[in-house]
């Protein structure tokens, strides 16, 4: 049975009928929306204007049975077969995993599923864990900082190998570890605000996940020019150019402006994982100790 919710999305109907036919589908959380217009100008033969729609969708998407390709090919097909108006980005959980993660206690899935828009389900099944509470204790409290803690370390050891490498190291090897470097900071970000450690580790994947609780992605690695474009490009793509490319097609100069970049970001991010630590040290020392 579908659902009932308040809110319809755009394109909602479209996306729903397409992941029934790839999936084994019981059910569709909508954590975030967000909608993008783009105005195409064309002067060549006749001069037209057309604008162009884009819908982003970040969802958790529960199934009866595992997907059998990876998430970033499963995405990409969505996008694809959805002409290109519609982009997702998915949390994915097998039904008898996600019974037993809330079983245990999982604060971000039971938030993801329990406090978010429902566009579809396919039975009620997880009905029953909807009352369970949120977990809070000094233990959990201590995991996520121990988490937090080695994350940002790792990312500040990446980062300062980089800054004391010989400058005839290539270019492209730098901005490899700048690569490895920042997905240890959004990982780090992402169990901090929604205790979750992702599946898929692509970097624009995680810094999207990121920008629903900072707005840091954006600010730092803006796509406006050709410029900032370039450096989010040569960032999130380092690993494939490192693997497939023998030759440096990225300078000195464009490496630096990256690191800049990264450095900030890093140094950002510490400070909202800090006090984002301190609000969930008040929410689970104080109840741990009532």
């Amino acid at each position: 049975m579908k659902a009932t919710t308040p809110t319809q999305f755009p394109l909602q109907k479209e996306l729903l009928d397409l992941l029934k036919k790839l999936l084994p589908l019981h059910s569709v959380n909508v954590i975030g929306i967000q909608k993008e217009k783009k105005k195409q100008e064309v002067f060549l033969s006749s001069k037209c204007t057309s604008p162009q729609k884009l819908v982003i969708y970040t969802l958790l998407i529960i199934t009866y049975k595992p997907i059998s390709r990876r998430l970033g090919e499963f995405m990409d097909d969505v996008f694809n077969k959805m002409q290109h108006h519609c982009k997702i980005y998915a949390i994915m959980y097998t039904l008898p995993n996600a019974k037993k993660r809330l079983n245990f206690g999982d604060n971000f899935l039971s938030q993801a599923i329990f406090q978010t828009p429902c566009i579809y389900k396919g039975d009620s099944s997880l009905s029953k864990f909807s009352n369970f509470p949120l977990l809070f204790h000094q233990r959990v409290y201590k995991h996520i900082l121990e988490t937090w803690k080695a994350r940002m370390d790792r990312a500040e050891y990446l980062l300062s190998i980089i800054d004391n490498i010989e400058p005839k190291e290539d270019a492209t090897s730098r901005l490899s570890i700048m690569h490895y470097a920042l997905e240890q900071v959004c990982m780090g970000l992402l169990y901090v605000f929604w205790e979750y450690k992702p599946q898929h580790y692509s970097l624009p994947y995680l810094l999207h996940l990121c920008s629903h609780f900072t707005e840091l992605p954006q600010t730092i690695f803006p796509k406006e020019t050709y410029g900032l474009h370039r450096i989010y490009y040569m960032l999130c793509n380092a690993q494939h150019i490192m693997r497939f490319k023998a030759l440096d097609e990225f300078s000195e100069g464009d490496t630096d402006k990256a690191y800049n970049r990264c450095e900030r970001f890093y140094y950002e991010a510490k400070k909202v994982g800090e006090e984002q630590l301190e609000h969930l040290k008040e929410l689970h020392c104080k109840q741990s100790n009532q």
